[in-house]
C-alpha cells in the first residue's frame, strides 16, 4: 500500500502544478474588448492612455509577461521583464533582465536601475503601468537604498537573512529598509501614472505587501519592528561591520496612502493550489481531505510532529478511509551542514523519521516546491513512507547523519524518492501532502 500511495501523493501533486498554471491565471484575468481593458474585477478606458507599459519580476514573471504581452497586443508600449530563468520562448515584445535567487547579482541591480529609469521616463498620468509580481522578486530586483551600500553587501545580508532561521515576512522587513526599490519605492517612482498590479503570491494571509518584498505596495511596518528582527536574529553581529553601522541612519519606508491611482490584485497563491489539490484527492480517490491553514511556518521537526498528529486524529476520525492532510508553507529550517537539500525534502526526511518510529506502515507524505526550486538542490522535494529510513539503513545510509550535514536531497535522491521537476515559472510556496488510510 505504501507503494499505491506513493504514486496518489506524486499524482495529486503533478495536477495540481497544472492546475495553477500562471499563463492561464493571467489570461483569465486580463484581456482586452475593444477600447475596454480587463484587469480581474475592474475596466479601464484605453483612450485615457497614451502609454501602456507592463514590468515583470519575479520566478513567474516570464509566464505572466507572455500573457500580458498576448492581451495587450499591439497597445503594449513599453516593458522589462525580470527574471532568473526563461522557460519556453521569452516575450517578444519585452527585455528580460536576468537576476538571481536566492542572492542578488549585478543583474539584479540592473533590473532595479533599468526598471526605475522606465517609470520616469514615463511618469504622466497618461500612462499605465501594469506591473507583474511574483515571489523571488526580493533577490532578482535589487537596489540599495544608501551609496554605500554595495552588491557584496547586499550579498552578505540575504545570505544572512536565508540562513538565520527568520521566516520570509521578517526577512522582507529587513530588505525593505535596505532596498530602494521595494516597500512601495518602486511605485514612488512614477507617482502620476495609473499603476496595477497584478500578484501570485508566496506569502501568508494574502498580504500583498511582502510579495517580493512589496515593490509597489507600501505596508505600515514601524522601524520598532525592524529593530526587533534585527535584534531577535543578533543580525547586526551577522551583517559587515559597516552594514551594521549603517542600520540606524536608514530612512523610514513609505506609509500606505489610498488612491484610486493605483490598484492591486491577487490572482493566485498557496490557498488556491490546496483547494485544487484537495478536489483532485476528494473526486478521484474518494479521500477524506483536511487543509491544516495554521500550519504554515515552523520549525521543521516539531512542524512534522505537529502533521503526524493532526493526521492521526483524522484517521482517527476516518476510520477505513482514504485520509489526506494538507498544508503549505515553509517550516524554518536553518542550515546545518555543506550538503545539498532543503526545507521540503529535510521535512520529508525528518517526517520518514516519525514514521518509523511510530512503525506507521500505511502513510506516506510529500512535501515540494511549486516554483521547482527546494534550497540547493535539483529537486523540489520528495516523498516517503516509513520504510524510507529502513531503505536507507539498507544501502548503507543512516538518515541521522544526512540530516546532520544538511544533506538530506543525497539521501533520498539515492533511494528514488525526490520530485524533481525544474523551474516552473510559478511559486505559491511550498506543499505538504500525507496520505494515509
Amino acid at each position: 500500500m505504501p507503494n499505491d500511495l506513493r504514486t496518489i501523493a506524486s499524482q495529486l501533486f503533478h495536477q495540481t502544478l497544472r492546475a495553477i498554471d500562471v499563463a492561464a491565471v493571467v489570461r483569465q484575468n486580463l484581456s482586452l474588448e475593444g477600447n475596454q481593458l480587463r484587469i480581474a474585477d475592474e475596466s479601464l478606458a484605453l483612450n485615457e492612455f497614451k502609454r501602456i507599459v507592463v514590468i515583470a519580476l519575479g520566478k513567474a514573471s516570464v509566464p505572466m509577461a507572455r500573457a500580458a504581452e498576448e492581451a495587450l497586443g499591439e497597445r503594449l508600449t513599453d516593458g522589462l521583464v525580470v527574471t532568473n530563468a526563461v522557460l519556453g520562448a521569452p516575450p517578444r515584445r519585452m527585455p528580460c533582465v536576468f537576476g538571481s535567487h536566492p542572492l542578488p547579482n549585478r543583474g539584479s541591480v540592473t533590473a532595479a536601475e533599468t526598471a526605475l529609469r522606465l517609470l520616469r521616463e514615463n511618469d504622466a498620468a497618461d500612462t499605465l503601468v501594469i506591473f507583474l509580481i511574483s515571489g523571488g522578486g526580493s533577490a532578482m530586483f535589487e537596489k540599495p537604498i544608501d551609496a554605500r551600500l554595495t552588491l557584496a553587501d547586499l550579498q552578505a545580508v540575504n545570505r544572512v537573512l536565508v540562513n538565520c532561521g527568520a521566516v520570509i515576512g521578517e526577512m522582507n522587513v529587513v530588505r525593505r529598509y535596505l532596498s530602494a526599490v521595494k516597500g512601495g519605492r518602486l511605485a514612488a517612482a512614477a507617482q502620476h501614472v495609473r499603476q496595477v498590479s497584478l500578484y501570485i503570491s508566496d506569502v501568508n494571509a494574502d498580504d500583498l505587501s511582502t510579495v517580493s518584498s512589496g515593490p509597489t505596495l507600501a505596508s505600515a511596518i514601524p522601524r520598532t519592528a525592524f529593530e526587533k528582527i534585527v535584534a531577535r536574529y543578533d543580525l547586526r553581529n551577522q551583517f559587515p561591520a559597516h552594514v551594521a553601522a549603517l542600520l540606524n541612519e536608514l530612512p523610514d519606508l513609505p506609509q500606505p496612502t489610498a488612491t484610486s491611482r493605483a490598484t492591486h490584485h491577487l490572482l493566485l497563491d498557496n490557498r488556491r493550489a490546496l483547494q485544487a489539490m484537495k478536489q483532485f484527492a476528494e473526486n478521484q480517490f474518494n479521500a477524506i481531505v483536511e487543509i491544516a491553514e495554521d500550519l504554515v511556518e515552523g520549525e521543521v521537526q516539531a512542524t512534522a510532529q505537529l502533521h503526524l498528529e493532526r493526521l492521526a486524529a483524522l484517521r482517527h476520525r476516518h476510520p477505513g478511509r482514504l485520509v489526506a492532510l494538507l498544508s503549505g508553507g515553509e517550516v524554518i529550517c536553518p542550515v546545518r551542514g555543506d550538503g545539498q537539500g532543503g526545507r521540503n525534502q529535510e521535512f520529508v526526511l525528518r517526517a520518514a523519521q516519525l514514521l518509523n518510529a511510530a512503525h506507521e506502515t500505511n502513510v506516506v507524505v510529500l512535501s515540494a516546491g511549486t516554483d521547482g526550486i527546494d534550497g540547493h538542490s535539483p529537486a523540489n522535494g520528495a516523498v516517503a513512507d516509513a520504510m524510507t529510513i529502513q531503505r536507507g539503513l539498507n544501502a548503507g545510509m543512516n538518515a541521522a547523519d544526512f540530516l546532520q550535514r544538511s544533506d538530506s536531497f543525497t539521501f533520498l535522491h539515492k533511494l528514488g524518492a525526490t520530485i524533481i521537476t525544474g523551474p516552473t515559472g510559478n511559486n505559491v510556496r511550498d506543499i505538504r501532502l500525507w496520505l494515509a488510510n
